[in-house]
């Protein structure tokens, strides 16, 4: 997990540092927590945040405008605004923000945001196999891809797959994790296992291939070329 603190007030950035610290021990937690005093700053890194406490007002410009940048390279990021200004809700709303905090912020709610984020986090990290009288939680990152066989899908993992009766749609509409695309109707790809792609034909780092469809070979280019942007 990544976590972002963006405030002009050093002494804000500090205490929300120490009382996010004091939950992850709490949780037993890894997580990185990197500091911004300028909108622009935390921007220009263009590094991959799950989460980013921001404030409304910055000292080069308006938080909401600096979510928008970011948001162009990292659809995933969610956001926490804190501000002292109750008014500014309904406009950070419009960003599908994930929690708006006044300051000061309570422990209650600071601790809620960061349970639901946590849960949050946790579920795109995990793909649900049903099998036989048993249920697999596979971590997301050893899942290279989902096939579909008929009635039935084939998760490739790096060391083994696994058949279940549990349609392609359904996995796809259950995984909420940037690093998987649905290059064809039989396929869904984590991209960080792609070694190359040869016209509409993606091979895998396991030299293995996967089809991609003419109708979405643009749009998994885009997505592809951000994710080696960001995230390598």
């Amino acid at each position: 997990m990544r976590i972002a603190i963006c405030d002009d007030e050093a002494a804000v950035r500090t205490e929300m540092r120490r009382r996010i610290s004091a939950f992850l021990v709490e949780n037993n937690l890894a997580c990185e927590i990197r500091e911004f005093e300028k909108g622009g700053d935390f921007v220009a890194v263009n590094d991959r945040f799950d989460l980013v406490f921001m404030d409304y007002m910055l000292p080069d410009g308006n938080g909401i405008d600096f979510v928008r940048q970011i948001r162009e390279v990292n659809r995933s990021l969610l956001v926490v605004f804190l501000t002292v200004y109750a008014d500014h809700a309904i406009e950070s709303i419009r960003l599908d923000t994930f929690r708006y905090l006044l300051k000061p912020v309570s422990d209650e709610l600071l601790n809620e945001a960061l349970e639901s984020f946590v849960t949050l986090y946790s579920s795109t990290r995990k793909i649900i196999v049903p099998l036989d009288g048993k249920t697999l939680y596979l971590d997301a990152d050893d899942v290279m891809y989902i096939e579909a066989d008929k009635k039935y899908s084939v998760v490739r993992t790096v060391t083994g797959q696994y058949l279940c009766q549990k349609g392609i749609n359904e996995f796809y509409t259950e995984i909420n994790n940037p690093h998987f695309f649905r290059t064809h109707r039989s396929y869904v790809l984590n991209m960080r296992y792609v070694s190359s792609i040869e016209k509409k034909t993606v091979v895998l780092t396991n030299g293995e291939k996967v089809i991609c469809s003419a109708g979405n070979y643009d749009e998994f280019l885009k997505n592809y070329m951000s994710y080696l942007k960001y995230e390598t």
